[in-house]
C-alpha cells in the first residue's frame, strides 16, 4: 500500500513540474544493482548506488500529449544533511539543474522536468551535484 501511496504522490510531483521531498517506500528508492538498474530492470530508469544513498533517473511518455517526462531522485539513507541540487543531460549536452536542496538521512528529494519532443528512447542521464561534486547515472533509453 505505501509503495503505491509513494508512486501516486510522485506521479501528482511530476505532473505539476515540482519537487518531492518524502520518506521512501523502501524497495522503491534503495535498490540498485551494480549495473545500475533498479527492481524492475527497466532500461527507462536507471541508478547508481552511493555510499549514503541512492540517485536514480528515468523518464515516461506523456501520453497522450506529445513529449516526455523526466526526472531525476535522491533516496539519501545515511549520513548528515547535505545541499544538493539535482539535474538531468540529453545525450552528451550540459546538465540542466534545479535549485540547491537540504536533504536528510532516510529522505528522498525528486524533481522533474517536461520535454516538449518524444525524447523517450534517446539516452539521459541523471546527475547530483553538492560542495564535494557531481554523481551521475548510466544513461536511461527505451
Amino acid at each position: 500500500m505505501r509503495s503505491k501511496k509513494s508512486a501516486a504522490v510522485l506521479a501528482g510531483a511530476l505532473a505539476a513540474g515540482s519537487i518531492l521531498v518524502s520518506a521512501p517506500a523502501a524497495s522503491a528508492n534503495s535498490y540498485c544493482s551494480s549495473s545500475g538498474y533498479t527492481e524492475g530492470g527497466f532500461p527507462n530508469l536507471r541508478c547508481t548506488k552511493l555510499t549514503n544513498g541512492v540517485l536514480s533517473h528515468g523518464k515516461r511518455d506523456l501520453y497522450p500529449t506529445y513529449g516526455t517526462g523526466v526526472y531525476t531522485t535522491y533516496y539519501k539513507s545515511g549520513g548528515s544533511a547535505v545541499s544538493v541540487r539535482l539535474g538531468w543531460a540529453l545525450g552528451g549536452a550540459s546538465p540542466s539543474y534545479s535549485s540547491y536542496f537540504t536533504i536528510e538521512s532516510g529522505k528522498t528529494v525528486s524533481r522533474s522536468w517536461t520535454t516538449s519532443a518524444n525524447n523517450l528512447c534517446l539516452n539521459s542521464t541523471g546527475f547530483l551535484s553538492y560542495s564535494g561534486g557531481t554523481y551521475q547515472t548510466p544513461a536511461a533509453h527505451c
